[in-house]
């Protein structure tokens, strides 16, 4: 069946049948411009694909003529080789990179690779003379846990994460932190290359906390990226190999624990941000533990395969994060062919950083100095979102010091400040941070982002329109169920969500929570919304009285192009089809008890998320209650879920 909703087609052409292999999630394939905002009230770490608007390394390098990035980082430095299983200590680690080391500081004098540490020695001298050579040290768990979400209890009694997965990764940073010179910034989990070891429930519940003295991290990079034919302006020698494989897609199918390997996103090589605080930086597939699964331990395949993926991205304009380790998997020579051929082929086109230089360059470039998290580590209120549907991401900052709109003008290569009208959250100055709950809409056919909040202070529609936020007068609804609509009440969210509900290419209205539900269509002149003949199948499913997540997700199931309903707490749960415009969620596939034969899992857990997310066709849990299985993961095919 045809998708119905209004999307938007992006150069995807017929291959040849050679390339076929197996598919990549369906998102990939096109964009639905009114609902290309929901990623922003989410809290979903897998979301950019190939259609995703970019942010390419110009927009924030801040060096003339440098299109892309490599940042080289190796896993798994420890005190002594018996502190940790899988770690070595910096001698061991040091002379496995000194030629690498050697060949960078050839470019520019530097040598900037990153050494996901557990924990280290502070008197180590090693540790000072890596760091003047242009290292930097960043977070890997004090034990190296595989997988580190793990509980002691059979079923869940407690909504928070056990404490040793806390202290696992706060005492890591802590020491880490305390080395002399060091900033960490980033974060990797253990495995996280082979296994299904990462969470969306890892990114909410754990990556967020502060250390004992305040202390936080800024940035991940767990998360795999794949390179894959759905990108048709990628050349075709790029993307099969000498035997007439898929290049990278192959790896993905020869990792021998994992036959659903779920930890990776399809052709966006950028950095990208989690629930508005974390910056994550995609690896590259393959890495060097790849390269051993597919080919054998240090093969010349998996360095052809890198030289392919550096072409890539370097097409992309994108960053190119390398995982490797000094186990055998990959030598340090052939390490050093890598870099010799990027200095040859590309020169200064491509850059080499760490993640803390990585990091400073987003921050200062494209964020203006405004960062993610707050200096208490809450949500500074700083969103990345395509304001003028251009295909590239531009920044919005609205706190209580700064609101700031700013446009990337990729046909100067400059950043445009312009105003912007409201503020997205308030600071009590320490901890606490109080959100207005505004929400971006798509305003107009050809994509463009519209704004409403609506509290006891302000309410207001802005249209961005030409270069600059235009007030729309009269356009949110008033009330709902005889009550004011707000966004937010005292910073609770009320449950005010857009997304295109009828295929007009316009974010259509929903408004649920306790005691309002109701759905209104955007008007054709896209400055109202009018009432829709139907609502969220109850009040309350998509948030209670207290602004908490009930677990309600929009998933396209039967791939028609509309938004389906799957719904599981600890409660209850259910399965809804969309049956169009006039009869909305009527059609209910499953429901249920939470914990009945055949149960969906719950998607939130006493307010908290439980490690779900939808990905490769499929419903997937990953939590501390789900390291006993096969693959680290509960999977539910969407064909499952459709099954009465």
């Amino acid at each position: 069946m045809l998708p119905r909703l209004v999307k938007r087609k992006i150069g995807i052409v017929l291959l040849a049948a050679i390339w076929t292999t197996q598919a990549v999630p369906t998102a990939e394939a096109e964009e639905q411009i009114g609902s290309r905002f929901a990623y922003l009230d989410e809290r979903e770490p897998y979301y950019p694909g190939l259609h995703f608007p970019k942010f390419t390394t110009p927009m924030w390098i801040g060096e003339d003529g440098a299109d892309a990035v490599v940042i080289l980082s190796i896993d798994d430095m420890g005190r002594t080789p018996a502190a940790v299983r899988y770690a070595k200590p910096p001698a061991d680690y040091e002379r496995f990179l000194r030629p690498i080391l050697d060949r960078l500081k050839q470019i520019d004098g530097r040598a900037p690779v990153s050494i996901f540490t557990c924990e280290a020695d502070l008197d180590d001298p090693r540790l000072q003379k890596l760091l003047r050579e242009g290292l930097s040290m960043e977070v890997h768990t004090t034990q190296h846990p595989v997988p580190l979400l793990q509980s002691d209890e059979d079923t869940p009694s407690d909504p928070g994460p056990p404490e040793t997965v806390i202290r696992n990764v706060l005492d890591s940073l802590a020491n880490v932190s305390r080395i002399p010179g060091n900033k960490p910034v980033a974060f990797r989990m253990p495995g996280c290359d082979a296994r299904n070891t990462i969470s969306p429930r890892f990114f909410t519940e754990v990556l967020p906390l502060l250390t004992d003295d305040g202390r936080f991290l800024l940035a991940d990079s767990s998360i795999f990226m794949v390179y894959t034919k759905q990108d048709a302006t990628l050349r075709r020698e790029w993307l099969l190999d000498s035997q007439g494989r898929d290049r990278f897609e192959k790896y993905l199918h020869a990792i021998p624990w994992c036959k659903h390997y779920a930890n990776c996103v399809f052709n966006y090589p950028y950095p990208y941000v989690i629930d508005h605080t974390i910056w994550e930086f995609p690896v590259v597939v393959p890495g060097d533990a790849h390269g051993v699964h597919v080919h054998k331990a240090e093969s010349p395949l998996t360095v052809a395969d890198w030289r392919a993926a550096l072409d890539v991205t370097v097409h992309k304009k994108g960053v190119m994060t390398i995982c490797f380790h000094p186990h055998g998997y990959i030598r340090s020579d052939q390490m050093v062919e890598l870099v010799d051929y990027a200095d040859r082929k590309y020169g200064k086109r491509v850059k080499f950083l760490n993640y803390q230089e990585a990091y400073d360059r987003i921050l200062k470039h494209a964020l203006g100095g405004e960062p993610l998290r707050s200096e208490t580590g809450g949500d500074n209120g700083v969103r990345l979102l395509d304001v003028n549907a251009d295909g590239y991401l531009d920044v919005v900052i609205g706190n209580a010091e700064r609101r700031e709109t700013r446009i990337w003008r990729p046909a100067t290569g400059q950043w445009e400040t312009v105003p912007f009208p409201t503020v997205l959250v308030r600071s009590d100055g320490k901890r606490s941070v109080r959100h207005t709950w505004a929400r971006f809409f798509t305003a107009s056919k050809d994509g463009h982002a519209g704004l409403a909040v609506a509290t006891d202070a302000e309410s207001g529609v802005w249209h961005f329109v030409g270069r600059q936020w235009q007030p729309i007068p009269a356009a949110l609804p008033s009330k709902v169920a005889g009550t004011p609509l707000r966004t937010s009440v005292d910073g609770v969210d009320r449950g005010i969500r857009f997304r295109d509900l009828d295929g007009d290419g316009l974010s259509d209205l929903i408004v649920n929570n306790e005691s309002q539900n109701a759905v209104f269509f955007a008007s054709r002149d896209q400055h109202a919304w009018q009432p829709a003949p139907f609502a969220l199948p109850s009040k309350g499913c998509l948030v209670d009285a207290r602004g908490v997540d009930q677990g309600l997700r929009f998933v396209d199931l039967d791939e028609d192009g509309d938004d389906d309903l799957v719904f599981s707490n600890e409660r209850e749960y259910w399965v809804r089809l969309y049956e169009g415009p006039a009869k909305g969620w009527s059609n209910t596939v499953s429901q249920g008890k939470a914990g009945s034969p055949g149960a969906l899992p719950p998607i939130v857990r006493q307010g908290t998320l439980n490690g779900v997310w939808f990905h490769s066709d499929a419903m997937i849990l990953a939590n501390e209650y789900t390291f006993r299985k096969p693959e680290l993961i509960d999977r539910r095919p969407f064909h499952d879920l459709l099954s009465k």
